[in-house]
């Protein structure tokens, strides 16, 4: 741990993608020695990482650097460490924004759009996509497991697993597009008494490789099993990112954080001291009655100067000893205070605070003018910030949907589903809904006010925000509504001459 507030807080390359050579990737015998040998070496590469990782996810839980400040040299001082949780406020209002309202998406290919809509609902996919914002507001990077498992039927289905960033990484090629080669899941398994395994898996775009190094045999890191083919056609390990950086949501203010929390602590420290404040007592006689301040063992005498200055600090007194004076002074008793400027310090912390929200573009909930009735146009101008990060987000976070479609796409295909292929997968709308208070009403009178000049669908699109209906469920709903017109009667008219001179039946 660094010296708290100084120097730098992570490693350069912290933070650095994984490449490889294509003609190196091309060339690899994944069960080769030298192959293995280089594998360690990218998993060493993740470690240096990982200690980055580590203390992202301490703010996001709360334990801050405040918890590891070095102590305090007065022993007798009051030593507070109050951490704040900025970090999880943060992460929850991205997450809660962007995704607070799941991902909908919508393709003209009927078939196509029900093996998207059966896929979305097979893996909770609006849950999934949760924990993969929160590692990205946590650590600027997400991964996800595309895995193509057989169910109770034997049918083949698409899962989807979260994996831990400190566990995972993703090699790209040395060209402009950045492709995937290769995708590693690596962890640790104690089983104790000093017995560990290491479990490393290898994802290509066709194969899967499993190696296990055990401590308690002498061949270290090596291929066990048979490779396993997964026909996806792609790494199956997918990467988000949080931003091009892959930063997190709140690592460019934890030292603002550290400041509010020292802010914070050392107030619970004067006011904790204050409490205990020191009784200062002038005028008192000579108090040790022994020369040494140290006995022979090395121990503090007691009955020295020094010895009872600890015990008078102990108790919270303070003595001046004015022996020296023949005169004396008059006796006088206070307690030592220091003094607190209230006002310097709340504006401090304030202004802390404004920092950290202002450099997330995250909006204070509890500014006095941000709460209220306000008007659509006030609001937009409050959220704008946050808004125009939250479209950059949403164009990353689409580009890691549409790449779990297209490799959805290979299995659909093994099912039997040929009509999907990337070119219609491609053309899938991924439309995101920004989790906003509303007012209904306000959206209720707007709606009214467009009936006879937009179509219905577009009136019933926008009031799904009111009724959560699907527009052209509520389309449905209303013609089954509408009441049936009376079947047409085909009786004959009779001219009135011809009733006249019709003869009577006989």
């Amino acid at each position: 741990m660094v010296k708290f507030l100084s120097k730098t807080r992570f490693n350069p390359h912290s933070n650095d993608q994984i490449i490889m050579l294509t003609e190196d990737y091309e060339s690899i015998d994944f069960g080769s020695q030298k192959w293995i040998e280089q594998l360690k070496q990218y998993i060493n590469t993740h470690k240096l990482q990982v200690a980055r990782l580590k203390e992202l996810k301490r703010y996001y839980l709360g334990d801050n650097n405040i918890k590891y400040r070095p102590d305090k040299t007065d022993e007798f001082a009051a030593d507070n460490r109050i951490s704040s949780d900025f970090a999880k406020y943060i992460t929850v209002f991205e997450q809660g924004y962007m995704l607070g309202n799941p991902v909908k998406y919508t393709n003209e290919d009927k078939t196509l759009q029900e093996l998207i809509d059966a896929f979305s609902e097979q893996t909770n996919e609006a849950y999934h996509n949760i924990l993969i914002k929160t590692d990205l507001s946590i650590y600027g990077r997400a991964y996800e497991l595309l895995n193509p498992e057989e169910d109770e039927n034997g049918n083949v289905v698409l899962k989807l697993y979260h994996l831990a960033p400190e566990q995972t990484f993703v090699i790209y090629d040395d060209t402009y597009q950045q492709k995937s080669l290769l995708g590693v899941n690596y962890y640790e398994v104690d089983y104790g008494m000093g017995h560990r395994k290491t479990v490393v898996r290898v994802y290509s775009d066709d194969t899967i490789y499993t190696y296990v190094d055990d401590n308690q045999d002498k061949f270290g890191l090596r291929l066990v099993d048979e490779p396993v083919q997964h026909y996806l056609k792609g790494v199956p390990i997918n990467e988000f990112k949080n931003n091009e950086d892959r930063t997190g949501a709140y690592e460019s203010v934890l030292d603002d954080i550290d400041a509010y929390d020292l802010s914070q602590s050392e107030l619970a420290n004067f006011q904790q001291n204050s409490n205990d404040a020191i009784l200062l007592i002038t005028g008192n006689p000579y108090t040790g009655s022994d020369d040494n301040d140290y006995l022979e063992d090395g121990r503090v005498n007691p009955n020295g100067r020094l010895g009872v200055a600890i015990g008078f600090k102990k108790a919270q007194i303070a003595v001046l000893d004015d022996n020296p004076n023949p005169g004396g002074s008059q006796p006088d008793a206070k307690y030592l205070v220091k003094q607190y400027d209230s006002a310097g310090a709340e504006a401090y912390k304030q202004r802390l605070v404004n920092d950290i929200l202002r450099f997330t573009f995250t909006p204070d909930i509890l500014d006095n003018n941000f709460s209220g009735i306000q008007s659509g146009e006030s609001m937009k101008y409050k959220l704008m910030a946050s808004d125009n990060y939250r479209s950059k987000q949403e164009n990353l976070f689409k580009k890691g949907l549409m790449r779990r479609l297209r490799l959805a796409v290979n299995i659909w295909k093994v099912k039997g589903n040929e009509a999907t292929n990337y070119q219609a997968i491609n053309k899938t709308a991924v439309i995101f809904s920004p989790n906003l208070p509303q007012n209904d009403a306000e959206i209720a009178n707007i709606a009214k006010s467009l009936f006879g000049v937009v179509s219905d669908q577009t009136v019933y699109e926008l009031l799904e925000q009111v009724t959560g209906i699907d527009a052209e469920d509520e389309l449905k709903r209303l013609k089954a509504e509408e009441p049936q017109e009376p079947e047409p009667r085909f009786d004959v008219e009779v001219n009135a001459d011809d009733e006249e001179n019709s003869e009577e039946p006989r």
